[in-house]
């Protein structure tokens, strides 16, 4: 990701502090979605790591919000959401979203100020 895309996340995110967002995350069939009230944001570098499921780069979403399936919705642990951004293929950012596409899963952010 280039300065410049990494500069507009950072604002639009900076935007949306305060406000509501849902999170989808697909990979492969699978559909993940999380609700949070977005309280604060930060860009992690954690140099190496000694698996491939842990990230050395990612953004994390900080607030309260609930992971929500079919059977019931589920307090977020931790109070954080993580997208990895080092296989990072593409940001898109229309009005009120943000949609980061990366090599395992495609997480699509919505923003309702509510």
């Amino acid at each position: 990701m280039d300065t410049t895309t990494l500069s507009e996340v950072r604002n639009t995110l900076a935007d949306w502090v305060g406000g509501h967002i849902i999170i989808e995350k697909k990979e492969q069939e699978d559909l993940d979605k999380t609700i949070m009230k977005l309280e604060d944001f930060s860009f992690q570098h954690r140099g190496e790591t000694v698996d491939d499921y842990t990230a050395s780069t990612l953004l994390q979403l900080k607030g309260e919000g609930k992971v929500i399936s079919d059977e019931a919705a589920v307090p977020l642990p931790h109070s954080i959401f993580e997208i990895p951004l080092e296989e990072l293929n593409n940001v898109k950012k229309q009005s009120a979203e943000l949609i980061f596409l990366t090599n395992r899963a495609s997480y699509h952010i919505s923003y309702n100020a509510n």
